[in-house]
């Protein structure tokens, strides 16, 4: 009876063990991976938790007017888009816009005197790399500036153009900044920027050109600033 009764187990033992290999073979090589991933804390994988979020793009809420030339912008309500880059500190965008109200108009046309006859070879000579296949739209804009001081001049963005904006600065001048505006009834907003550390800026450069996003003429303001220096500086729009 004792022998009956342990051959009966060994059976019901060994029944046990080959169902849980077929287990094991059903489930496959993944089911077994992703097993193991949770199991326990030594020389195993944790369990994914949530991890961070998509990196923010241009559009996204903080990156203020981080927009670059042709990719997608979603401006804010009451916005106009971005036209080419500008920078994302909201503090230094408010002082330039408090600045640009505060300053001066520019000069149109040449000056007397030949004063901005260095400006236009400077210009000219920039455009050559800078502008490839566009020509000069409107008169030279120009202005004599202190440290710190702005000067704009009225421009408008007709649907279609490719525009690039080229400036230069007469000796005294060490860092000279081009801003585009938005012109009256909008609210004021910078569209887009140059660099600020160069006597030669440019805006919307070769194939990164400023173009009017309406099928409308779009009015903008033109914004020399004088970031260090003194001395006359200028603008030239160029267009195809």
């Amino acid at each position: 009876m004792r022998l009956t009764t342990t051959v009966a187990m060994s059976l019901v033992l060994v029944g046990a063990l080959a169902l849980t290999q077929c287990k094991k073979k059903d489930q496959g090589p993944d089911a077994q991976f992703q097993q193991g991933q949770s199991s326990g804390p030594y020389g195993s994988t944790p369990a994914p938790g949530p991890g961070p979020g998509p990196a923010a793009g241009p559009g996204d809420a903080g990156a203020v007017g981080a927009c670059q030339p042709g990719q997608p912008c979603q401006p804010q309500p009451g916005q106009v888009p971005a036209l080419g880059t500008v920078g994302s500190d909201p503090n230094a965008l408010q002082a330039l816009i408090a600045g640009a109200l505060s300053g001066g108009v520019a000069s149109l046309g040449l000056l007397t005197g030949g004063e901005t006859a260095q400006l236009e070879q400077g210009i000219k000579m920039k455009a050559q790399t800078e502008a490839k296949g566009k020509k000069p739209d409107g008169p030279l804009m120009s202005a004599k500036l202190q440290h710190g001081g702005h000067a704009q001049a009225d421009f408008t963005l007709q649907p279609g153009g490719c525009y690039t904006f080229i400036g230069f600065a007469n000796p005294g001048v060490f860092n000279y900044q081009i801003n585009i505006l938005t012109a009256p009834p909008m609210p004021p907003q910078v569209l887009a920027q140059s660099d600020a550390d160069s006597v030669d800026p440019t805006v919307g450069p070769l194939d990164q050109c400023v173009k009017n996003p309406y099928p409308t003429p779009m009015a903008v303001k033109i914004d020399m600033h004088l970031l260090k220096g003194q001395g006359l500086v200028g603008a030239q729009a160029y267009k195809k």
